[in-house]
């Protein structure tokens, strides 16, 4: 048999010391490896340039962002009818036009001679119509100094406004009976209106001594005009004399 020469031994030396060299040339083309960065722990702060940060947006409400993005047909912006504003504490209600006002309201339907030009007020034309009557009455004179007593009076008219009909009820003095009467006389040709077809006074006459009034300073006979604000009218009447007299008297309207 025949033998197959083997290569030779400088052959296989070339092939390895090739192999070394290649393997040798791409280690020190990498290099070593690089090392991990370390940071060196300061006792101190970090220095450096500051650096501003914008604030958030501020939030949008999305009810007003719906309102303002919705828009007509032609584009211009959806109108919203007007809410009405609520009324603060203390404030007053509005008043439509067709309702009363407050002050209508609280006003009392008048009966009588309503809306007839020279009609005056029951009350108040009684008040002053005392002074008059009972201040030409010499009876007074005859009254001791205090109390003339109490008298309650009813009053009625009839649609036109005049004086129907009249009672005197209570315990008045003679005096002030008679003032009474003298009053209602002066008022039967008059017409009136009240608030009601009924009226009730309750009259209290008091009798006090008066040194201005009494003769000596010229004067005959001082009386007032008389006033009813509300429910309660006041006048008083003085008479000469030595002492004078003072008569005063209180109207007050009762149900």
């Amino acid at each position: 048999m025949l033998r197959r020469p083997s290569p030779p031994f400088v052959l296989f030396g070339v092939l390895s010391l090739g192999l070394h060299a290649a393997v040798f040339a791409g280690v020190v083309r990498k290099g070593p490896a690089p090392q991990e960065p370390s940071f060196e722990a300061t006792a101190g702060g970090l220095v450096g340039e500051t650096l501003d940060i914008e604030p958030p947006p501020a939030p949008v409400d999305e009810q007003e962002q719906t309102e303002t993005a919705s828009t007509t047909g032609q584009g211009e912006p959806a109108t919203h009818p007007a809410l009405p504003a609520t009324p603060g504490p203390g404030a007053k209600p509005a008043v439509s036009p067709g309702s009363p006002t407050p002050a209508a309201a609280a006003t009392p339907a008048l009966f009588g001679a309503v809306g007839v030009r020279y009609a005056t007020d029951l009350a108040t034309t009684f008040t002053r119509a005392f002074p008059q009557a009972g201040s030409a009455d010499g009876i007074w004179y005859t009254v001791a100094l205090g109390s003339a007593g109490t008298a309650d009076v009813t009053l009625v008219l009839d649609e036109a406004g005049h004086l129907q009909s009249s009672t005197i009820q209570g315990s008045p003095s003679p005096a002030l009976r008679r003032g009474i009467e003298r009053s209602l006389v002066m008022l039967q040709a008059r017409t009136f209106t009240a608030r009601g077809a009924i009226t009730k006074l309750r009259v209290t006459a008091r009798v006090s001594r008066d040194d201005v009034h009494d003769g000596l300073h010229g004067d005959v006979f001082a009386l007032s005009g008389g006033s009813f604000a509300g429910a309660v009218g006041t006048a008083f009447f003085a008479l000469p004399g030595t002492p004078g007299r003072r008569i005063d008297l209180e109207l007050r309207l009762i149900p």
